[in-house]
């Protein structure tokens, strides 16, 4: 609590003290006032009600300091009416004891005195914990004034227990009927005079009442008293016991009032008469204000909930009915114009009309059976709209029983329109149609798995792959699906899946009854915070692709008229056979050929007859050399062999010879065996070489050479 806060909770405490002690010390002074003899007890003990209703009322925190204030202002008018010190305490004690029981017992067993939902239980437990109360004070207060005064100890623990019970109802109500209500207890402000009027009617009905000695006429207070109950309710009621209460006791200890008819009763019997005359009054109003207050809070509040109800209905979005058992609406909220464009008017009796025909027998039913089986249902149809368009509503309809008890039950439904909804509830069907259709058009499995590696969707493909129908799959998990020795190998993507990673990798596999390779793609799938709840499988066949890349593979590395390697082929095996040299020295040999007098066949014989030539001339190469020496052609009728780690020059040699040689029986083409020769070029080095061209450069200049010697023969560069 802050400084403040805390000043001002002092400064309360210290003016409610103040003030408290002012009440209890007038009031005990009062009452010991008009006690009927020395030393004994009043007629309508006043302080503990007064402190009693300020404890119901107060927080707990300031209990003890108006507990002690209470106590000091009892002590002194104790001492101020001559009575001795020990009693004066005793009794002092016993007075704040019972408000503090009182007190306690209420705000612990019942909560708040001013809940009015609680009002018969505080009630009851204030009656109870008074009764209790008063006993144990009145037995001190009994043995107090016997030991000190000699007093008759029945006489004084009845007359203290019947004083203490009514002074704890009425003064101890007052306070926290004052303390809560405020200028309310005085009635609404149009009221107010007319409460006033009553209090003064009572006011003046009990001076005349106790002002006179010769009629027995205490009968005539309680009319004006029921009349404060019944037009002003508890407040009325609190208020006339108390004026009327005050004005008995002074008038009866005055010498005056109707108690004073039978001269021959003891001063005794008059005060117990008089707090049986309290004791009636308060038996006869305060029930009846009581009731009348608790009728008149509940009017309120179902005042107000039906106001709040009317409120909520009158200005919801959703239109809400209420349909008796002929079909009359007897509400319509303002929302039904809005969303239907009718006036509400035209919305009181029924309007099959309005809905639409294919949806008139399925409502009926829904309704009868509403009727007949009770309950709550919902139901969604079409209404036609003022503007001619048709809305969907969906309706949420209980019966309910009627205000008439009577009648039969009737049907509250709350509608709205939900053709928003139902239109995106369309598209989306539409878009997942559309979706199907595509996925299951698509050459490629799809499937989404779960969390828990069961499938819940596969197209139309997967069950072609697969050979099952799609349906058989869902709710399988992939390890019942597949094969142990697949599902292990496919388990690592699965997991990466599952942590939000995208893989892809390649399989070969065998689907529909032939083996192929396949592209598999496993995409996480995410919820809109981000969760992975599964993922999704994606599987193309591209056993033609990689095919396809095969055969580009071979196009890109070998002629296409002669099966041998290319000149691209032949260059990739050059330079890594030259870097090798480079590494370790050893020896290389290049063989660079053509076909003499190649031009003058091909013009002869035509380029068919050239072709079948050069693919004849290329086998006799490809034959004559070892199965490690590359043998490629660059190009029209120049070929090359590129032989690796031959022993010695003369090895080259010999190959060339033998090449010579297997030419020499021609070779044999659809029009007839050609004579067919060739002239040699070798390069050859013994350990490394500088580069690939400058081997090249040398073949080539041996090939001239070897032309110009009169082909058929071969010439070694240098």
């Amino acid at each position: 609590m802050s400084t403040h806060s805390r000043s001002k909770e002092v400064a309360i405490v210290v003016r409610n003290c103040a003030l408290l002690a002012v009440a209890v010390a007038a009031s005990c002074w009062m009452s010991l006032t008009y006690t009927r003899a020395a030393g004994s007890v009043s007629t309508l003990w006043i302080p503990s009600g007064l402190l009693a209703g300020l404890l119901i009322t107060s927080r707990h925190s300031r209990w003890a300091a108006y507990i002690a204030a209470a106590f000091a202002a009892n002590l002194w008018a104790r001492l101020d009416h001559d009575f001795a010190v020990s009693p004066s305490i005793s009794l002092a004690i016993a007075s704040t004891f019972e408000a503090w029981l009182v007190g306690f017992c209420v705000v612990r067993f019942a909560g708040p005195a001013t809940n009015q939902e609680k009002i018969a239980l505080t009630g009851t437990v204030a009656t109870a914990s008074t009764i209790v109360a008063c006993i144990l004070s009145g037995l001190v207060a009994a043995g107090t004034l016997t030991y000190f005064a000699h007093a008759n100890f029945l006489l004084v623990l009845s007359t203290w227990l019947t004083s203490h019970v009514l002074g704890m109802v009425v003064f101890a109500t007052l306070t926290v009927v004052g303390l809560s209500q405020g200028k309310r207890l005085l009635g609404r402000r149009e009221r107010r005079l007319e409460y006033m009027l009553t209090i003064l009617l009572i006011g003046v009905t009990a001076a005349a009442v106790f002002a006179q000695t010769q009629a027995p006429l205490l009968f005539a207070v309680f009319p004006v008293m029921l009349l404060a109950a019944f037009r002003h309710g508890f407040g009325g009621v609190i208020i006339g016991v108390t004026v009327t209460s005050i004005i008995a006791m002074i008038g009866t200890f005055s010498g005056h009032g109707p108690l004073l008819l039978n001269p021959a009763a003891s001063a005794e019997q008059r005060t117990l008469v008089l707090q049986l005359f309290i004791a009636c009054m308060c038996l006869m109003t305060l029930p009846v204000g009581v009731a009348l207050t608790r009728r008149k809070w509940l009017e309120r509040r179902l005042a107000v909930s039906e106001s709040d109800y009317r409120m909520l209905a009158d200005y919801s979005r959703d239109m809400v009915v209420r349909i008796d058992a002929d079909g009359r609406r007897k509400y319509i909220s303002p929302a039904a114009t809005e969303i239907l464009g009718w006036p509400l008017d035209e919305l009181r009796e029924e309007r099959w009309d309005l809905i639409h025909p294919d949806d008139v027998a399925g409502l009926m039913v829904v309704i009868s059976k509403l009727r007949v089986e009770g309950g709550r249902t919902t139901a969604v149809y079409r209404v036609r709209h003022r503007d001619g368009h048709y809305i969907s509503i969906e309706a949420h309809a209980r019966l309910v029983p009627s205000s008439d008890p009577a009648q039969a039950p009737e049907i509250i439904y709350a509608g709205r329109d939900i053709s928003r909804r139902v239109k995106a509830e369309q598209d989306l069907a539409r878009n997942q149609r559309r979706l199907r259709a595509i996925t299951d058009n698509t050459p490629a499995l799809v499937v989404h798995v779960n969390t828990e590696e069961r499938y819940t969707f596969a197209n139309a493909y997967t069950g072609k792959m697969l050979g099952v129908h799609p349906a058989a799959l869902i709710g399988r998990t992939m390890s019942e699906v597949t094969t142990a020795e697949i599902y292990a190998e496919i388990k690592p993507f699965i997991d990466a899946a599952l942590r939000g990673e995208t893989t892809t990798f390649e399989s070969t596999r065998d689907y529909d009854g032939r083996s192929g390779m396949y592209q598999n793609t496993y995409v996480p799938d995410r919820s809109p915070e981000g969760d992975i709840v599964g993922f999704y499988v994606m599987i193309f066949d591209i056993t033609n692709l990689k095919n396809a890349e095969r055969e580009l593979a071979k196009l890109a590395r070998f002629d296409s008229l002669t099966g041998l390697a290319n000149r691209f082929q032949f260059k990739e095996r050059l330079d890594l056979a030259v870097k090798r040299r480079q590494r370790r020295p050893m020896p290389l040999a290049l063989l660079y050929l053509d076909i003499d007098h190649f031009k003058q066949i091909n013009d002869t014989l035509g380029h068919a007859a050239g072709d079948a030539l050069l693919v004849g001339f290329g086998k006799r190469l490809h034959e004559s050399v070892r199965d490690t020496d590359l043998v490629a052609r660059l190009g029209g009728d120049e070929f090359v062999v590129l032989i690796e780690d031959p022993d010695s020059r003369a090895v080259s040699e010999k190959i060339a010879r033998k090449l010579i040689d297997a030419l020499s029986s021609g070779i044999m083409l659809p029009t007839g065996c050609v004579a067919v020769t060739t002239s040699i070029g070798i390069a050859f080095r013994p350990d490394t070489v500088a580069s690939g061209d400058e081997l090249m450069k040398i073949a080539d200049e041996a090939l001239y050479a070897a032309k110009a010697a009169g082909r058929n023969t071969f010439r070694i560069g240098q």
